[in-house]
């Protein structure tokens, strides 16, 4: 027997910003949440971390500092300061 226990998302492009880092890439929204925007998964009891896929993390404490890239980031979200969606 086959399960098929993905979460159905889509795709926002957003830039977080949180205390140590900016990091931009596809944030995943769940489908069915309230207006499927950012702001659902800040406000959402049941999110506290949120992922971040095709990520571009950079460390705001240091200039000369390069950015990292992955293919997916966990971003606690109680760290979010802020959310700038690039399509909202």
């Amino acid at each position: 027997m086959v399960y098929d226990d993905r979460v159905r998302t889509h795709l926002v492009r957003a830039r977080i910003l949180t205390d140590g880092f900016e990091i931009e890439g596809n944030v995943h929204i769940k489908q069915g949440m309230d207006s499927g925007k950012v702001s659902d998964i800040l406000s959402a009891p049941d999110s506290a971390f949120i992922p971040v896929t095709q990520a571009k993390c950079t460390n705001r404490a240091s200039v000369s500092s390069k950015p990292v890239h992955t293919d997916c980031t966990i971003v606690q979200v109680k760290t979010i300061k802020m959310v700038f969606p690039f399509e909202d």
